[in-house]
């Protein structure tokens, strides 16, 4: 079963100026393409090349690290992305 849901993604002007000259160059080839047009495009791409599964363990495992700087805890890098990192249960007192 899939899940659809809806994300905005916020780029800085570097990145937002990347996808604006190819917004320009598509147009001048006659395509008139918005620029928030080919951002999705290019995260579907992205999608379709890593699977949501492996882009949600990571962003998982990235997350653990963050938090288990400030709680003791550390998640193996070496763990497969197909496993959920195990979380310990550890109160904030």
């Amino acid at each position: 079963m899939s899940k659809s849901t809806t994300i905005t993604v916020s780029l800085d002007e570097d990145a937002y100026s990347v996808f604006q000259s190819a917004s320009e160059i598509v147009s001048k080839a006659g395509i008139r393409v918005p620029t928030g047009q080919l951002v999705q495009t290019m995260i579907n791409a992205e999608m379709s090349r890593l699977s949501a599964r492996e882009i949600a363990h990571r962003f998982l495992k990235s997350i653990m690290k963050q938090v288990g700087v400030f709680s003791g805890q550390h998640p193996d890098d070496d763990e497969e992305d197909d496993t959920i990192p195990a979380l310990s249960a550890s109160r904030a007192e």
